[in-house]
């Protein structure tokens, strides 16, 4: 018998509680959309604070490098603050270049430590301090509608010393005005020298060399140790008979370069008796120095040769005494390769003179090769280079039948000379010296010496004014002064230019 009682009404069909369970999700979705809208703003927030705070750190990083780079480029300049704060917002300026990005203020600090023979850690430095700022792109959902950077970068001062070396004319012509252009020539290298020691008698951060040259040079002191075997005997300024110190330049590339004696010998500057050198070498009543007066009429062993170089130095005193020794020796030319070939030497770290391989104790390398000291010459020229020949009787002097006086290169037309030049014709010859002083001035600029030029009066022509312009590192560092008061301006100007190149106490 078939069971047909009722099931129980507790007991729903499987379908009949999926029915029931959709409807109880129906009723509870608006609980869910709360719970969804409670959630988006972090999430939201979190979504803008990623992606604004990216725009802050690429923000920083350009800031960063612009400041950087300014604080590299304005440490290498000694100048007034407001002079430097103008540079690094040049270079910030130019550099940063964000879009959406605003510059805000720009600042720059100069520590300058003075240095006590103890105490050699103290730092020169300078720091270049800059603000940015840009608005946010999400999280002002949160209130904040900008945010602002703030960099510093700070580095040692570049620099921090000098070496000098002052070339300048002493030949003949110099004696020529009134005041005589040699009186304006050493009023002028006082002005500079004031400037570049700045009231210090013996400053830490300076070395100055002073170069007289005329148509040969006279190296001084060092004269004995770098010449060859000779029969002039050992050098002797005092003695008029005696070898002065002047010399004959070498043979060939060596004439001009910055070869060692090692390498290659001096040979003693002797102006043998002549027609137009008119003394008896057994009678010193016959010799007639020059340097005393302007006068052709002249006569010995040492007639051309000039005064002394005084090597780098930190001792104002000796060099005032450099200056005030300058002189206008009369005679054989004007030859600015040889000038410009000794200022070189006087600075580099080889042999004659080798002052510049002191050692900087702040970086423990030479003078010559740390990058806290720079290198600079100061060349100077009353006129064009030239090889003289006297033209006449002056003194006991008669014409020479030759083509020049004897000069460090000797005869212009004889042996070494026509050696080096290949021509008798004085135009030619000053060309070629030209060219030479051209390519010392390149050579320089090569070592990172700057080159500084002068030409003083009326004789130099246009083509020595172009040679010098050539030669000056830059067209802002040559100058031509007409008289004694441009001259000491230009000379001013220098100085003031070279005492920013060192740290001052």
């Amino acid at each position: 018998m078939t069971d047909k009682t009722p099931r129980s009404t507790d007991r729903q069909p499987a379908q009949t509680r999926r029915r029931a369970f959709g409807r109880f999700l129906a009723n509870t979705s608006g609980a869910t959309a709360i719970s969804f809208g409670v959630l988006l703003v972090p999430l939201l927030a979190a979504v803008g604070l990623s992606i604004d705070g990216s725009r802050i750190l690429l923000t920083r990083y350009h800031l960063q490098a612009s400041t950087d780079a300014a604080a590299l480029a304005i440490a290498t300049v000694y100048d007034d603050d407001d002079t430097l704060e103008d540079l690094a917002e040049k270079y910030v300026e130019k550099n940063f270049t964000l879009a959406g990005a605003r510059l805000g203020d720009i600042d720059v600090d100069v520590v300058d430590e003075d240095l006590d023979d103890d105490d050699i850690d103290e730092e020169n430095t300078v720091t270049v301090s800059a603000k940015a700022s840009a608005d946010t792109l999400f999280m002002s959902i949160m209130n904040v509608s900008q945010f602002n950077v703030d960099v510093s970068t700070t580095v040692k001062r570049a620099g921090g010393g000098l070496l000098v070396s002052l070339v300048l004319d002493n030949t003949g012509s110099m004696w020529g005005g009134s005041p005589s252009k040699i009186e304006a020539l050493r009023s002028a290298a006082d002005v500079l020298v004031d400037e570049v020691f700045d009231g210090e008698l013996t400053p830490e951060d300076l070395r100055v060399a002073v170069v007289p040259y005329a148509a040969t040079v006279n190296p001084g002191a060092v004269a004995d140790s770098i010449v060859g075997p000779h029969s002039y005997g050992l050098r002797d300024p005092s003695k008029i008979d005696g070898w002065k110190g002047c010399v004959m330049e070498r043979a060939g590339a060596d004439s001009i370069a910055d070869t060692p004696p090692t390498t290659a010998t001096w040979t003693p500057f002797w102006y043998e008796p002549a027609v137009d050198n008119n003394y008896d070498p057994a009678d010193s009543t016959t010799i007639i120095p020059g340097g005393l007066k302007n006068s052709n009429g002249i006569a010995g062993p040492n007639t051309g040769c000039p005064t002394p170089i005084t090597p780098l130095t930190r001792d104002l005193d000796v060099v005032e005494d450099a200056i005030e020794a300058l002189s206008a020796w009369n005679r054989g030319g004007t030859l600015g390769d040889i000038g410009m070939a000794w200022g070189i030497r006087s600075l580099s770290p080889g042999l004659p003179f080798d002052e510049s391989t002191e050692i900087d104790p702040r970086t423990g390398a030479t003078l010559w090769d740390s990058p806290r000291w720079r290198k600079a010459i100061v060349l100077m020229t009353d006129g064009d280079n030239l090889f003289y020949d006297l033209p006449g009787n002056s003194g006991p002097n008669t014409a020479h039948p030759g083509n020049s006086d004897y000069t460090g290169y000797g005869r212009l037309g004889e042996a070494q000379a026509n050696a080096l030049f290949g021509t008798s014709n004085k135009n030619t010859a000053k060309t070629k010296v030209d060219t030479r002083l051209k390519s010392l001035c390149t050579t320089a600029k090569t070592q990172d010496i700057i080159v500084y030029t002068v030409t003083f009066g009326s004789s130099p022509s246009s083509s020595t004014k172009a040679v010098f312009q050539d030669c000056a590192s830059d067209l802002g560092k040559y100058y031509h002064a007409p008289g004694k008061e441009t001259l000491e301006n230009a000379f001013g100007t220098i100085g003031a230019e070279l005492s920013k190149l060192r740290i001052t106490r």
